[in-house]
């Protein structure tokens, strides 16, 4: 019995080996088992939608002004707290202006009128004027005839570059009001127009967002922007010669 069983098993696996391995044709009955050429391919998984690294929007191009390093007058050093000494800073509060000098300031007369600033070589007014909008700033500027010199509007950098940061109200050289009253003095510690913020150089349909420009609050030196239809303080420059 059990060798009738083995018999039958072994012609049970012949057949099917026969079955699983011959051809299909239509002539001779027989099937084939045609291979699929694509599976001896390397398996090609496609990645998931969410592991797809996402297009990095295009961003405007940054509003960034170079600003050369010079003398800010700044010669204290400060940590989290009070003031220091410059030469114990601890390393977390190192590569203030107190330590890096930069240089001197150098802002002479020129004239009765005009000054001179030796470091970077351009003219400034001394005298101010109050109470205008950016527009009116940059008109008055450019219409205005002193010294035989070209008269303009400062850009952020060059108006950056007279504030006297060891100083506040007014955070600029004595220089500048040497000789004139109070008045004068306390009118130089007002905001001042700059050059316009080219990323809000118009504008909005909606008027949500008004043409910028750039100011310097001379009390302590911040710097930010606004709309050119604020009323500020203008100081006129010319360039070195």
């Amino acid at each position: 019995m059990k060798t009738k069983m083995f018999l039958l098993i072994v012609v049970l696996v012949s057949i099917f080996t026969f079955v699983s391995c011959g051809d299909e044709t239509s002539a001779g009955g027989q099937i084939q088992v045609k291979r699929n050429s694509s599976l001896n391919q390397p398996l090609q998984l496609q990645e998931p939608e969410l592991l797809r690294p996402l297009k990095k929007a295009k961003l405007p191009k940054p509003n960034i002004n170079n600003w050369s390093q010079i003398a800010t007058g700044q010669n204290q050093c400060f940590n989290n707290a009070v003031g220091v000494d410059c030469g114990a800073l601890h390393w977390k509060f190192r590569g203030q202006d107190g330590v890096m000098k930069n240089g001197t300031r150098s802002v002479v007369p020129h004239s009765k009128e005009v000054l001179r600033d030796e470091v970077t070589g351009l003219f400034w007014m001394k005298q101010i004027r109050e109470n205008v909008s950016w527009y009116e700033a940059k008109l008055y500027c450019d219409s205005l005839r002193v010294a035989s010199k070209s008269w303009r509007l400062p850009t952020t950098a060059e108006l950056r570059s007279i504030v006297n940061y060891g100083k506040v109200g007014p955070a600029i050289d004595s220089v500048f009001y040497d000789g004139e009253d109070y008045a004068f003095r306390d009118s130089l510690s007002n905001w001042f127009w700059a050059s316009k913020n080219v990323q809000f150089n118009s504008e909005s349909a909606d008027k949500s967002k008004p043409a910028s420009a750039w100011i310097i609050n001379f009390y302590d030196g911040f710097v930010e922007y606004t709309s050119r239809y604020n009323i500020y303080s203008v100081r006129c420059v010319a360039d070195a010669e």
